[in-house]
């Protein structure tokens, strides 16, 4: 028998139709959070270990490779590392056939390439800036190649890289649309996507006068209504709010098809309302505490209850699961465990699907972080009275006291008391959202809030200026000089 051949696709003739393209675009936006249908890493949950971990944040009960970065004992062979460095790369170069091929397209729309094209830039810049938020001077690649003939690539530095996330943004932001209709797909990168990531990159170079040019930008949008702050900061997360207004740009799941697994890593253990989860991934007690007890922001995790499954065999009832008090080493009773950490309820609220494979929605960027990020630059800027209605509003919104209210919140009177504001209003908005590190490092107050938690953990603290960046991936550094020469200098 002759087999019927309906296609024969090679690297001459992939990309030669529009639909061509638009499957490689769609191909690519999945590789922010690859398998789909079972998607666990990078935006799917892996990056969080990389930037959330290694700080103040995120502590982990699991052995092995979490631990040694709660603890900060990781060396280059850590699999974070490695995993989020390929999956990075792998956008990267979905997006460089993109760039390389749209032009030649035949038949095709001038505007539709570049509609393609602009998302492709941006999600290019998207993953470059994440490779140098975590490893600083990284393999600069923009075109095409032969994988065989691609190592030992030069590292360019941070601010090489960052001439071609504002170039891949700036194209973005000229080309897309401020929103997109639905029959074109909801998630897609948008002009008010691509200047929220221009912003932050100038941002983390202190280049706040260029990032305000960008952030105004983005709040001029919320002003025209293409962008809105939810008044309930929990409603934001609920599964049946998939496409909160407060979004600039997220990952859609439905567990049905292209689900994923961050409820089962974020879920609490033994919960007798979410159940079946196993808080793979968990905020430290020490971050929690921070939160005042006036914020409900620190009511939105999963604390003090009744597990689900029987002690034993006599009984219905589980264990208690508490936070216990600082220094407290013993439970009250045989029935009471003490949590070591504790679960968020932002990839498990009001969950509607309660399947394996969840439906929720991994935002990106919101509005919320860019109101924030306005505070960062007018108290650079200006001073603190010109960030403070920035804070003020993210904290409104939540229902937490405001900053000057009282004596037990003090408007901040300096810059450095801003940033110090800052720093806590931005982990309590932004808990596990793969922000943290970033925000640390780009305000100073990376190694004292570090060491503080080691310490406060019992551990030496050993956070230095060097580890800022973290270690090359071991299977990267046995082929590339410069890597294994850095790595000498990045480890803990």
């Amino acid at each position: 028998m002759e087999p019927k051949l309906y296609s024969d696709l090679t690297t001459e003739n992939a990309y030669s139709t529009e639909s061509d393209l638009q499957a490689a675009l769609t191909g690519t936006y999945a590789s922010l959070g690859p398998y789909p249908g079972d998607a666990y890493l990078y935006y799917a949950g892996y990056l969080v270990m990389i930037t959330d971990y290694a700080t103040d944040m995120g502590f982990s009960t699991a052995a092995g490779n979490p631990t040694q970065l709660s603890n900060f004992t990781y060396d280059e062979n850590n699999r974070y590392f490695k995993s989020n460095w390929q999956n990075m790369y792998q956008v990267i170069a979905n997006a460089n056939e993109l760039i390389e091929n749209t032009g030649a397209v035949d038949g095709m729309a001038e505007e539709n390439k570049n509609l393609v094209l602009g998302q492709a830039h941006f999600l290019r810049a998207l993953a470059y800036h994440d490779l140098t938020d975590g490893w600083g001077p990284v393999p600069l690649v923009t075109t095409v190649g032969n994988p065989a003939e691609s190592y030992n690539v030069p590292l360019s530095a941070v601010e090489q890289v960052d001439s071609l996330i504002h170039e891949d943004c700036l194209f973005a932001a000229s080309v897309l649309p401020e929103t997109w209709s639905s029959e074109l797909g909801l998630a897609r990168a948008t002009k008010g996507a691509a200047l929220t990531l221009l912003g932050k990159n100038y941002m983390r170079a202190h280049k706040y006068e260029q990032a305000k040019i960008y952030i105004d930008q983005v709040l001029a949008l919320r002003d025209k209504g293409v962008y809105k702050l939810n008044p309930d900061f929990k409603n934001e997360w609920s599964e049946s709010n998939k496409m909160d207004k407060g979004m600039i740009f997220g990952i859609l799941h439905e567990s049905s098809l292209n689900g994923g697994e961050i409820a089962n890593h974020f879920g609490p253990t033994d919960h007798p309302e979410v159940t079946d989860r196993w808080q793979y991934y968990g905020v430290s007690l020490q971050f929690w505490r921070k939160f005042d007890e006036r914020d409900p922001r620190k009511k939105f995790f999963y604390y003090n209850y009744e597990g689900k499954a029987a002690r034993d065999a006599s009984t219905k009832h589980g264990f208690y699961y508490m936070v216990p008090e600082p220094g407290q080493t013993k439970a009250p009773n045989d029935t009471t465990k003490f949590l070591q950490n504790i679960a968020t309820k932002k990839y498990s609220y009001e969950m509607i699907n309660a399947s394996y494979l969840d439906g929720r929605t991994i935002q990106v960027f919101r509005i919320a972080d860019v109101i924030l990020c306005k505070a960062e630059i007018e108290n650079a800027l200006v001073g603190p009275a010109a960030g403070l209605p920035y804070i003020n509003e993210i904290r409104e919104r939540a229902g937490a006291p405001l900053l000057g209210s009282g004596a037990d919140f003090p408007a901040p009177a300096t810059q450095e008391e801003f940033i110090d504001a800052l720093v806590d209003e931005r982990g309590f908005e932004l808990v596990f959202e793969y922000k943290r590190k970033a925000d640390l490092v780009r305000l100073g107050r990376y190694e004292a809030i570090c060491n503080a938690y080691l310490k406060a953990r019992g551990l030496t603290p050993k956070v230095t200026e060097k580890l800022q960046y973290f270690p090359y991936p071991l299977d990267e550094a046995n082929l590339h000089q410069e890597m294994a020469a850095a790595n000498a200098q990045r480890l803990p």
